[in-house]
């Protein structure tokens, strides 16, 4: 073989490793994106509704499971925010802590969301009051977060991701009085 045969031969293995690891990175960090679920096992803690005072405390589990074949998911910045109604009446925000998620496998966040409102914020109250009479009481989740793909050939950009969690409904005392007995999250939710 000439000497130009062999730099022509190395040359075209070099593009075909270039792409392979092009394709490696487009399939595994660019496809995929994490996926968010409540789990079913969640409870609603101290509901009190006092007139226009309501304060509760919910403990809820989330999975993050990482789809990717070959990457592993890195979560910083991590924070979780509970809604009543719509995503812009927020009753509690709370920070949690960074975490990895390796390929093909799932982390569990498990937190505790303390809300207390002195004042009727946003009509939050009353509506709680009258839902609690029909036994059930229902509110969302925001999970934020800031999460690249790496690998052993490549890595991701630092990317925001916000999942919507919603609805989460609470079965609870219809009575009218306030009591130490737990609400129970009916079902889990995809985010």
């Amino acid at each position: 073989m000439t000497p130009l045969g062999c730099i022509c031969l190395i040359v075209f293995f070099i593009g075909v490793g270039l792409f392979i690891t092009k394709m490696f990175r487009l399939v595994d960090l660019e496809l995929f994106e994490p996926e968010f679920q409540v789990d079913s096992v969640g409870s609603l803690n101290s509901l009190t509704v006092n007139g226009p005072q309501f304060s509760a405390e919910l403990n809820i589990s989330v999975s993050a499971y990482n789809p990717t074949d070959y990457s592993c998911a890195y979560y910083e910045a991590v924070s979780a925010e509970v809604f009543y109604g719509g995503e812009g009446l927020v009753l509690s925000k709370t920070s949690l802590p960074s975490f990895t998620t390796h390929s093909q496998s799932t982390s569990v966040m498990k937190m505790t969301l303390l809300v207390n409102k002195s004042d009727d914020f946003g009509g939050v109250a009353t509506a709680i009051a009258q839902s609690r009479k029909n036994g059930m009481v229902e509110f969302g989740l925001i999970v934020s977060a800031l999460f690249k793909y790496k690998n052993r050939w490549d890595q991701s950009k630092w990317t925001s991701l916000k999942a919507v969690c919603k609805p989460l409904k609470f079965a609870v005392s219809p009575n009218d009085y306030n009591t130490t007995i737990p609400g129970i999250l009916l079902k889990g939710s995809r985010c």
